[in-house]
């Protein structure tokens, strides 16, 4: 029987998979956009069409991560709970399972982790506290690395566009037989844009409310009410956030770990 943990990690699994196809294909409208600085005739109305079709797949992507994020986070949170209340919560656990996919309740096995939290604290207000501090410690250093990744994204692009404009409107001045097809190319090279600086505003602001959040938490007494109002504060912050590229978690898990580590100890004292 697999575990929401496993559940959640499956579910978000695939659609960070499905980020990295939209990924590419923001790619594939950028080399259109490139290669339309060589190619006229047909062959230029081709390579519009294509990176239509290539923002078009793309925003349909989006629909999907976007609805599989929601439901592995649903997971994720009735998880919490379930292990800081010790609860079974058998009818909620049924209709999420219930929503996953076959394939990514077939693969769930694989991301069981026993000890995905590490409290072992006997109650259960101070077990959700405990879960959520360390919730928020990893993602609020998650996020800010996914914002610098998404800056220097952004920054990349941003030159890279100003560069396709300043070629593509030479090009249109000279050649304006094909000036539709390339407005359009540069035009939708925006999107990408877009998308990238909006999550790197997005991961900034959540990794200050969360480091808010967690600074709270230190300082909380134990009032079911108030650590449930928190809980819900943090569902509303990770819920409004993207995902954080499976990259990024490897390439921090180590430090995030050992720093993780030394606060549990100092707190110990």
């Amino acid at each position: 029987m697999a575990s929401l943990q496993a559940l959640s990690s499956a579910v978000l699994d695939s659609a960070k998979v499905k980020s990295k196809y939209k990924i590419g294909l923001h790619i594939l409208t950028f080399v259109c956009a490139a290669l339309s600085i060589f190619l006229n005739g047909q062959w230029l109305y081709s390579l519009a069409v294509i990176a239509l079709i290539s923002e078009l797949i793309s925003w349909f992507l989006s629909l999907s991560i976007e609805s599989k994020k929601s439901l592995g986070q649903e997971i994720l949170r009735l998880n919490i709970l379930q292990q800081a209340f010790g609860s079974k919560m058998a009818v909620d656990v049924a209709y999420l399972k219930s929503k996953v996919d076959k394939q990514d309740y077939s693969k769930s096995e694989k991301f069981d982790n026993q000890a995905y939290y590490a409290t072992e604290n006997p109650e259960p207000e101070k077990r959700l506290v405990d879960i959520l501090q360390e919730s928020c410690f990893w993602s609020q250093h998650l996020y800010q690395s996914c914002q610098k990744r998404a800056v220097a994204f952004s920054v990349f692009l941003s030159i890279l566009i100003i560069v396709l404009v300043i070629t593509g409107l030479t090009l249109i001045g000279s050649d304006g037989n094909y000036s539709v097809p390339r407005l359009s190319l540069l035009f939708l090279t925006f999107f990408p844009l877009w998308s990238s600086v909006g999550d790197a505003v997005s991961f900034s602001a959540a990794s200050n409310k969360l480091q808010s959040i967690d600074q709270r938490l230190s300082n909380i007494g134990y009032e079911q009410s108030s650590i449930l109002s928190i809980f819900a504060e943090y569902n509303v912050v990770t819920s409004n956030t993207p995902l954080i590229p499976q990259k990024v978690y490897e390439s921090e898990q180590s430090k995030l770990a050992e720093l993780w580590d030394e606060r549990i100890g100092s707190e110990k004292l």
